[in-house]
């Protein structure tokens, strides 16, 4: 079998790189356990074990996968020289990326989506809080992993792209927020979208974390026609962001038009809005993430 496996010094160093990046994502992986129940100011194994919280597990399962999508982005890249800063850039990507996944939450929580707080709501096992907190939170990973991609080198200007760029996401996030906001409240005068996911409707939530994920993706693919450029960088980012827009929008008529045919005969308004269908807002959300996949394949 050696012939299999002969490793030349170059393999040998690669390998060495792989199994330190390795070790410190799953550090940075098990410290969000901690870092979640004390941004929430609950002792997480409480809210797992003793409360049966499955509110706060999805909450949490989410915070794990964006931190994932980060890191992917992270460890995608060429390896630096020497282990140090190797190890350095990983470690300060990662806790970066804590630190910003949590800063999206209050974000998209206090200033965003008002009237409702989310982490009050997934503290007493509100599943449909739960399920919009992830999915901010699940958008912010998959749009930092791009943004790292797209920067093609983990590095101190890379870092400041990526600040850069979280705060062109949370605004652009908000104005998909806004406008399933005004979509609701057309339909619904007499109410609001942060009393339906006080109220606990699940079907709601799944389709709002089904828009949210989508523009995210779709994002992901529109960095791929635009190309990095450190001197340009202003006229990248907004071009990027231009693009976004035009996918979203692009985004929203294909998931109208595959809506229409594949929930034909069927009231999703009332299915969704009025008898808290989980089934349908579980297919409406997937359309918008399945159309976005097909998008990020194509483009990417």
């Amino acid at each position: 079998m050696s012939e299999y496996f002969l490793l030349t010094s170059v393999d040998r160093w690669l390998f060495t790189v792989l199994f330190i990046d390795l070790f410190i994502a799953v550090i940075l992986i098990i410290a969000l356990r901690f870092f979640y129940g004390l941004v929430a100011n609950v002792h997480a194994t409480n809210e797992l074990a003793e409360r049966d919280n499955f509110a706060f597990g999805l909450s949490f399962s989410g915070g794990v996968l964006a931190l994932a999508f980060m890191l992917m982005g992270v460890l995608s890249g060429e390896a630096e020289d020497d282990l140090l800063t190797e190890s350095g850039m990983v470690l300060a990507y990662g806790v970066l990326g804590i630190i910003l996944i949590k800063a999206g939450r209050l974000i998209q929580d206090k200033l965003v989506l008002t009237g409702i707080s989310l982490q009050d709501e997934i503290n007493k096992g509100n599943i449909a809080a739960a399920f919009v907190d992830m999915a901010n939170i699940l958008a912010t990973g998959l749009v930092l992993r791009a943004v790292i991609l797209w920067v093609e080198s983990a590095s101190v200007m890379g870092l400041g792209v990526v600040l850069i760029a979280f705060i062109f996401v949370q605004l652009l996030l908000a104005l998909v927020t806004r406008a399933r906001l005004f979509i609701y409240e057309k339909r619904h005068p007499e109410g609001c979208l942060q009393e339906a996911f006080r109220s606990g409707n699940i079907a709601i939530s799944l389709r709002y974390l089904g828009h949210l994920v989508g523009v995210a993706l779709v994002m992901s693919a529109a960095s791929g026609l635009i190309i990095y450029n450190e001197k340009q960088l202003a006229a990248a980012v907004a071009a990027w962001l231009m693009l976004t827009v035009l996918f979203s929008i692009l985004l929203s008529l294909l998931a109208f038009i595959s809506r229409k045919v594949i929930l034909s005969g069927i009231d999703v308004v009332d299915e969704v809005d009025h008898q808290k269908n989980v089934a349908v807002g579980a297919i409406e959300g997937s359309i918008f993430i399945a159309i976005a996949l097909v998008m990020l394949s194509l483009f990417s």
